[in-house]
């Protein structure tokens, strides 16, 4: 959904003015720095609850007419939260049932934020009434562009009545008891239930090794907070629907499926605090370009069009373990990442620094002392400027004819197993691992999930895809039958929806990758587990590669083998395998390895399906290429200088250097 009012990129952020409105002078200087730093809209109200309705059912609304009356007279426009991110004081102590309930059965004492229970009528009630409220009174407002729902939404509740709206979640999914009691496997270690009522939220105090029950309260909550953000949608359109809506999504794994909640939002927008020269290297921001450039790639490819940059931190972010300000250069080369991959805006967390309580450190546009004579101020209005200039490029797409898959359910259930290895971060990392190679061979990549569309893409990678959904297996085998090249790793194809595991008999044998044996050609007969200490190694192409991790060891029936393992009791077994079905290729990677043989293996994959890159050369180190509406990024990530040739031009980059051409 385009924003119409506003023609260039949006460059702002978070502005709380109802912690000022005691020194109307600093709201004063507020507006002329905003102006001079090029800021075209403001978030408002994100945290706002208490100075709006300081006592049940008393509203004090005129500070925040009066502060979106002078935005718009000064060429600023609004981008309006709704407060439930955190409730006031007054409401814990009278509704004591709106705070959470944790893992361990005890309700939280008031503070904090996002710390709300989903399911309390009370809750719902009051978000709703102040919601509906705001959209009266603002709704016609010409500042108005946008509407922000609640604020990066995470958690869940385990309170009683979340265990009742568990229990009817199940029934509605499973139909009856017996149903449930065969796809949790519940026989084992005599878990079986006998009715619904039985049935309780896992906790480490109790049910944990169930992981059916652990993913479907995932999904349970998931559901849940989704529902809350369309109530809280509906309220705020009321009074006029033409108002978009959305909220930040900030974490890949904060426990809300985003594929299903971006259906509920009409645009998509993303939190980014990238660790800044907190890697070893210092000379080089590589693994944190790919780390940014995998979470935007993914909320881009929701709707296939431009998202928004909610927040970032234009200097020193405040919650990480070391806290580093931003080098010269970095802030305006990563505000052109963000573009390049899709973003229509670049906004900070938060516009002047708090005075007080957890953020008050948190890298800001203004600092406290108030002034624009910082260098922070002047990389902002230097980005201000940017941005402007580069406005023709506002609502361009970013196509690409590849794709990663990361899915939520499958990383629960990833998540929930225990087998193969003990580390879980392993599994969050790995398709940005393979992610990162892909980026290497200079093409635009999609982060997309299992239920995503395929036919759009030419290739497409599942690592570790241990779950297969119902359609899963289908799905991929018509991608590949109708042309698309494949390419599935070890784990995969293991279990179903409900993390059961698919299994056969003598007469009629089951192997992974489950029910597509035929389309890779290849059936799963062990997976050996490598400690942190070994590895085996395969040979490609006639060079020699680690194989870490883990080694499935396969029974090749009709593929072709592309590479072997070298020692122990498997060696000159296959490593990886291709297979050509109907008019595609379907490869099998039996193996975690090291970054270099990916971007060897996806080389070959993407010149034989006839993927174009955006520039035809090698990938030189630490450089990243995108593609945006015909105009290519070129991102030197490194202090030092890189030279690439571009169309038979030497482009030298300086360090933190881009050119868009």
């Amino acid at each position: 959904m385009e924003l119409e009012q506003i023609k260039h990129f949006l460059h702002g952020g978070d502005y709380n003015p109802d912690q000022w409105l005691d020194n109307p002078e600093v709201l004063e200087d507020d507006i002329k720095l905003m102006k001079q730093a090029g800021v075209n809209v403001v978030t408002l109200g994100v945290f706002s609850w208490t100075s709006l309705e300081p006592e049940e059912g008393v509203y004090t609304f005129e500070w925040l007419d009066d502060i979106m009356d002078k935005l718009y007279e000064n060429g600023i426009y609004v981008i309006l939260a709704t407060p439930s991110g955190a409730r006031p004081p007054w409401m814990a102590r009278k509704y004591p049932e709106v705070m959470r309930t944790g893992e361990d059965r005890v309700r939280m004492l008031y503070g904090g934020r996002e710390n709300h229970c989903e399911s309390s009528e009370v809750w719902r009630a009051k978000v709703k009434e102040i919601d509906e409220k705001l959209g009266e009174r603002y709704a016609k407002h010409p500042a108005l562009i946008m509407w922000h729902l609640s604020n990066e939404m995470y958690g869940r509740c385990y309170c009683d009545k979340c265990a009742a709206n568990f229990r009817i979640w199940l029934q509605k999914k499973y139909g009856t008891i017996e149903q449930l009691n065969k796809q949790y496997w519940s026989a084992f270690w005599s878990h079986k239930y006998t009715s619904f009522d039985e049935i309780e939220p896992p906790s480490k105090h109790g049910e944990m090794q169930m992981h059916g029950l652990v993913i479907d309260y995932h999904r349970f909550y998931s559901d849940l907070q989704i529902s809350f953000v369309e109530m809280e949608k509906e309220a705020v359109k009321k009074y006029n629907p033409d108002i978009p809506v959305t909220t930040n999504m900030f974490h890949l794994n904060c426990g809300i499926n985003y594929d299903k909640l971006a259906k509920s939002l009409d645009v998509m927008s993303w939190d980014s605090y990238p660790r800044w020269h907190c890697q070893k290297d210092k000379s080089t921001e590589w693994e944190n370009a790919v780390g940014a450039g995998f979470t935007f790639d993914y909320v881009r490819a929701f709707n296939q069009r431009p998202f928004y940059l909610m927040e970032s931190v234009p200097s020193v972010p405040s919650q990480f373990e070391f806290c580093k300000v931003k080098r010269p250069k970095l802030h305006m080369l990563s505000a052109m990442q963000t573009l390049a991959h899709g973003a229509d805006s670049v906004q900070y967390f938060q516009w002047r620094k708090s005075n007080g309580a957890i953020e008050k450190f948190h890298g800001s546009v203004i600092d406290h002392n108030g002034s624009a004579d910082t260098r922070v101020f002047r990389d902002v209005c230097e980005v201000g400027a940017k941005l402007q200039e580069l406005s023709y490029m506002k609502g361009t797409d970013t196509k690409a004819e590849v794709a990663v898959i990361y899915d939520y359910d499958n990383i629960q259930a990833l998540n929930a197993q225990v087998g193969l290895r003990k580390d879980k971060s392993f599994w969050e990392k790995l398709s940005q691992i393979h992610y990162e190679a892909l980026l290497k061979s200079y093409v635009n990549v999609d982060v997309i999930s299992a239920d995503a569309d395929f036919s759009q893409y030419k290739v497409i990678t599942a690592p570790g895809l241990y779950m297969f959904k119902p359609q899963t297996a289908e799905k991929i085998r018509r991608f590949v039958e109708a042309g698309g090249s494949f390419v599935l790793t070890y784990y995969s194809g293991l279990v179903n929806e409900n993390d059961l595991c698919f299994s056969g008999t003598l007469a009629n044998p089951v192997f992974a990758p489950y029910s597509l044996n035929d389309v890779f050609g290849i059936k799963v007969k062990e997976t050996d587990g490598l400690c942190d200490d070994e590895y085996n190694e395969i040979a490609y192409n006639g060079q020699s590669y680690k194989a870490l991790t883990c080694c499935d060891l396969l029974e090749v029936e009709d593929a072709t083998s592309l590479a072997e393992y070298s020692h122990d009791f498997y060696a000159g077994m296959s490593a990886v395998t291709k297979k050509r079905f109907g008019k595609g290729n379907a490869y099998y990677v039996t193996c975690h390895t090291e970054n270099d043989f990916l971007r060897a293996l996806y080389e070959d994959v993407l010149e034989d399906a006839g993927v174009s890159k955006i520039i035809d050369v090698d990938y030189v180190k630490d450089v990243m290429v995108r593609e945006r509406g015909g105009h290519i990024f070129v991102m030197n990530f490194s202090t030092e200088e890189r030279v690439i040739k571009v169309h038979d031009e030497d482009i030298v980059l300086g360090g933190y250097g881009y050119e868009i051409l």
